[in-house]
């Protein structure tokens, strides 16, 4: 699950680079009661674990700290713990929530993809910095699951329009 703006910026790779309460709202919904999967930045981006949720931080760091997560050396082992804790805790999904990189290696393990639509540019926006960009979708593998899907954009809330699809993989 991400959110993107028109040229699949994720954010800078420290924060969020937008302000879409209702997108926000979406998210949470959408993963309490679910384990969520992140790499490090995302992590320490947050500031702390989310709560409600098992957290699961993934980094190649020996001996990471993340307070109220566990901590894993792999996408490997991170969807292991997740798929153990949603058993444990009848949760109906594992959500892997950041940041690009782990967006990138899980696009080859994972079964939908759930990608909110900003209607809005960062970095014509003004913002200078680094940005962490979302995988790219290839249409061949993924299809868009219409029942699950908006039509259209949604109002805006804080910054942006939004707008969420879901994506299956093509079997």
């Amino acid at each position: 699950m991400w959110a993107q703006d028109r040229t699949r910026v994720l954010g800078s790779g420290h924060g969020m680079l937008w302000h879409v309460p209702a997108d926000y709202r979406h998210f949470r919904s959408s993963t309490v009661g679910c384990p969520v999967l992140m790499g490090r930045a995302s992590w320490e981006s947050l500031g702390g674990a989310l709560p409600d949720r098992a957290n699961i931080v993934i980094t190649r760091t020996p001996g990471y700290s993340a307070p109220g997560a566990l901590v894993v050396g792999s996408l490997e082992e991170a969807i292991d713990e997740g798929v153990s804790a949603a058993r444990r805790d009848g949760a109906p999904t594992v959500w892997v929530t950041g940041g690009g990189r782990v967006y990138a290696e899980a696009m080859s393990v994972v079964d939908e993809l759930v990608v909110t639509d900003l209607d809005l540019d960062v970095v014509a926006g003004g913002w200078g910095g680094p940005v962490v960009r979302a995988p790219r979708i290839d249409p061949e593998l993924w299809a868009v699951d219409e029942t699950r899907s908006d039509g259209d954009w949604r109002p805006v809330s804080g910054e942006a329009r939004w707008r969420v699809t879901t994506w299956i993989r093509r079997r």
